[in-house]
């Protein structure tokens, strides 16, 4: 309905002493306030953004939204808030109003980001630094044990050049080859003989593996 209101009120607002609400749905917290014509005792519009609606105020009129609007501190810093104070006629408005961004809301914003830049920054650094640690320590752990297996390398050819020296060369005793029994028919110690004394029911001969006289004399000497 109206172009630009000319008062943006912030949270509850009181008019002698009562809330300003909405007459249609009783909010208190989204109200616009537009003066109607050009005489000050005329009354004052007050839209709700909450529902929609909107009507003529009983009380609240143009003179006291002008003096609202003057009474208004305004911002300068961003903890700043604009409230206002005014009387009109024996009728006091109090409230505040939705803030307008000021130059001190972008400082601080920056200053924000800036900050928020920095933490991300350091995190990114830890981060890539606790990477290079994991990586110099698997370097490091490589190259001892490169380092110790080359030591055991060295070890080994010193005891094998010092082994030459004492020995000539010499390798471990030979073990002495198994004497082969004389035996017919032995073969480690078990000799195989052709018997019909196990196949008597069936007649048939039948062959067993009894252990050798000579190789068992020979393993007691």
């Amino acid at each position: 309905m109206f172009d630009q209101p000319d008062l943006k009120l912030h949270g509850i607002c009181y008019v002698n002493g009562r809330p300003l609400v909405c007459g249609h749905c009783g909010t208190g917290t989204a109200l616009e306030v537009t003066k109607r014509g050009w005489r000050e005792s005329w009354p004052a519009f007050v839209s709700c953004l909450s529902c929609g609606q909107g009507e003529d105020h009983d009380v609240l009129t143009n003179g006291l939204v002008d003096a609202a609007k003057e009474a208004s501190t305004g911002r300068r810093r961003a903890e700043d808030r604009d409230t206002f104070r005014a009387e009109w006629r024996g009728v006091l408005f109090v409230g505040e109003q939705v803030p307008q961004i000021v130059l001190d809301d972008v400082v601080q914003g920056g200053k924000a980001l800036a900050d928020e830049l920095r933490r991300q920054a350091r995190e990114k650094k830890a981060e890539a630094s606790g990477r290079a640690r994991s990586w110099w320590g698997g370097k490091k752990k490589a190259a001892r044990q490169a380092a110790q297996d080359k030591a055991a390398g060295v070890t080994a050819a010193a005891l094998g050049a010092a082994w030459q020296l004492q020995t000539g060369g010499a390798g471990p005793a030979p073990k002495p080859k198994a004497r082969r029994c004389a035996v017919q028919g032995c073969r480690g110690g078990m000799v195989t003989i052709t018997t019909r004394v196990h196949g008597q029911q069936s007649g048939r001969s039948s062959t067993q593996k009894v252990p050798c006289g000579v190789c068992a004399r020979r393993a007691g000497s």
